[in-house]
């Protein structure tokens, strides 16, 4: 999950990340060849030596027969091999990649007796794989995130999950760029009645950037409802945005800049409290000075913040206090924000799918979500430990779908409704591989009854507890609670949002889904000491947790799969959700 930040739909809140502490299992970690990217014609630099780190594999046995086959051994040193060195090219902009064939299944349980075979052992055993130094933190983009996307795509073959990406296979490529704006380069003016404010790096912080030079008008709006209605081609949307920094402030922002951007604005300028100039203003130059992840090729819309009294040095209705008066400003905005850009690429997501049972109802989808990538190589090793292998974020959600997938491929009848795995990367840059999914989706939105996106799900910061988010919002929570409270053999208490006020529910890749108004579940076992930090190995989650927890996923799944209606909205939450994500199919 994105940390608390400017990344994740505009948390800016500063808030910082838990403290790093001491790994559980400290490593001697040598000095690493430097990750390559995928570049702008989609040819994969890689390091042609594998990691010097050593990669025994202590597998479980297993606690039955049809559980997850051990990663031990022969079969598994070929996949590392496979995965990391010998790499076939990928297919070229333009070019259609081979459709993957999936294998047959082998079926003939009962749904109680292929959910049982999801165990402590058999999450432990694909765990280790995700989460081992091998994919050295699977960033997006790099060789261990391809590495991780190809197991994945394995395991699925082999489970007789059918591809459900683009072209016949189970990959989804996106577009992105990493953009820095060159505020070193700036030279932005806002020249109006009251005179000419230019931009010197101190009375503005800036974000975004045009390629062209920039000549706008300005038009004021009084409220982010306003600004439909606007015709704003050619000119920048002018908005005064009260208030302290924090998240649900900066979640504003973001959604008056996307408004004005869908209604044709050339730049968004938000006049702040002039209390923002003393600490306010500060931080948010410091967090733009980091890279935007984007995705596809255009640059993102040009957003000044300036406190008060330095516009109304340019603009006489600035002047006083209170709201804006809307309408056309006496003042334009010109220069130029250029922008760098560090990356282009085209990262992979992963999609699978069980085709339903139900002749009617086979073309409609049961959705599970989970993000595989992770944060890479940290350069602040910790006891020499260098890599942030993400086992509980996100291993552990990435983990549950392939179980899930596996348990019920082995079912003697499969659900009635057909079941979509969605493995999405770049939600550490910003939610952008869900952000593109249901953008470019593989199956048509409205085919698509229901999500539950699971990230970080086998923490034990609290124990024996699933926090299940977003219960209140429709009719999934309640049916989450009765499946839970019929298996007490589980030992889980599914818990409601223990942290509101930090709105994890928009924070996620089930943002996307909401934002497209698919009812959807986020389930999460909380934020924890190692969150983001060296230490998020295989050995620090809770394995056994996790497995009852991704036995509570399957038999959620096949209760919607399974259901006569869909799942529906409580409308005071589907209300709360157009609210806060702008969302709308």
């Amino acid at each position: 999950m994105p940390s608390n930040d400017e990344g994740a739909e505009g948390d800016a809140d500063g808030h910082p990340a838990p403290p790093i502490v001491e790994p559980q299992r400290p490593r001697e970690v040598p000095p690493r060849t430097p990750l390559g990217h995928i570049s702008e014609d989609v040819a994969v630099e890689i390091p042609r030596n594998p990691p010097e780190v050593p990669m025994t594999v202590r597998p479980r046995a297993l606690s039955a027969p049809t559980a997850a086959p051990s990663l031990a051994g022969p079969a598994f040193v070929a996949l590392v091999l496979a995965a990391l060195l010998a790499w076939a090219p990928l297919p070229a902009a333009g070019q259609t990649a081979t459709p993957a064939t999936a294998a047959p299944s082998a079926a003939g349980l009962s749904a109680e007796e292929a959910i049982a075979t999801i165990t402590e052992e058999s999450f432990y055993n694909r765990l280790y794989f995700i989460a081992s130094d091998a994919l050295m933190g699977r960033d997006t983009p790099s060789p261990g995130l391809e590495a991780a996307a190809k197991y994945i795509v394995s395991e699925y073959k082999r489970m007789g999950v059918q591809p459900a990406g683009e072209d016949g296979t189970y990959y989804q490529r996106w577009p992105y760029r990493q953009i820095r704006t060159d505020a070193d380069a700036a030279t932005l003016e806002i020249r109006g009645d009251a005179g000419t404010l230019a931009f010197d790096g101190g009375s503005m912080a800036v974000r975004g950037a045009s390629d062209e030079a920039l000549e706008l008008g300005l038009v004021a709006v009084g409220a982010p409802g306003d600004i439909a209605g606007q015709e704003l081609e050619g000119r920048a949307l002018v908005f005064h945005h009260p208030g302290e920094l924090s998240q649900q402030w900066f979640q504003q922002a973001n959604q008056v800049a996307n408004a004005a951007g869908a209604a044709g604005a050339g730049a968004v300028i938000l006049v702040v409290d002039d209390a923002m100039a003393a600490e306010g203003l500060p931080q948010l130059r410091q967090n733009f000075q980091g890279a935007q992840w984007r995705m596809g090729w255009e640059l993102p819309l040009p957003q000044l913040f300036v406190t008060r009294s330095d516009f109304a040095q340019a603009v006489e209705a600035a002047a006083g206090d209170g709201t804006l008066p809307a309408g056309e400003l006496q003042a334009s905005l010109a220069g130029e924000l250029p922008a760098e850009i560090l990356v282009d690429g085209r990262p992979p997501n992963v999609v699978g799918k069980i085709e339903g049972s139900d002749p009617e109802l086979r073309d409609e989808y049961m959705v599970l979500s989970a993000h595989f990538d992770h944060i890479g190589v940290t350069s602040n090793p910790v006891d020499g430990d260098s890599i942030n292998n993400g086992a509980d974020d996100n291993g552990s959600g990435t983990v549950a779908l392939m179980e899930v997938a596996r348990a019920i491929s082995e079912m003697d009848e499969a659900p009635r409704r057909s079941i979509l795995f969605v493995h999405v990367s770049g939600e550490e840059k910003g939610l952008l591989g869900s952000e593109w999914f249901v953008e470019q989706p593989t199956v048509p939105l409205e085919s698509m009854v229901a999500s539950i996106n699971a990230d970080m799900i086998a923490g034990d910061q609290h124990t024996d507890t699933l926090v299940v988010i977003g219960k209140d919002y429709s009719s999934l929570g309640p049916l989450v609670d009765e499946i839970n409270d019929g298996m007490p053999e589980l030992n889980l208490t599914t818990s409601d949002d223990l942290w509101p006020e930090q709105r994890f529910f928009f924070r996620s890749d089930q943002f996307h889904f909401l934002r497209k108004e698919i009812p959807s579940l986020f389930f999460f076992t909380g934020v924890h000491e190692c969150y983001h930090a060296v230490c998020d190995t295989v050995d620090f989650v809770d394995h056994d947790k996790g497995a009852r927890i991704t036995r509570l996923l399957a038999h959620s799944v096949l209760e919607i799969a399974n259901a006569d209606e869909r799942p529906q909205w409580d409308p005071a939450g589907l209300e709360e959700v157009r609210e806060l994500t702008g969302g709308g199919r």
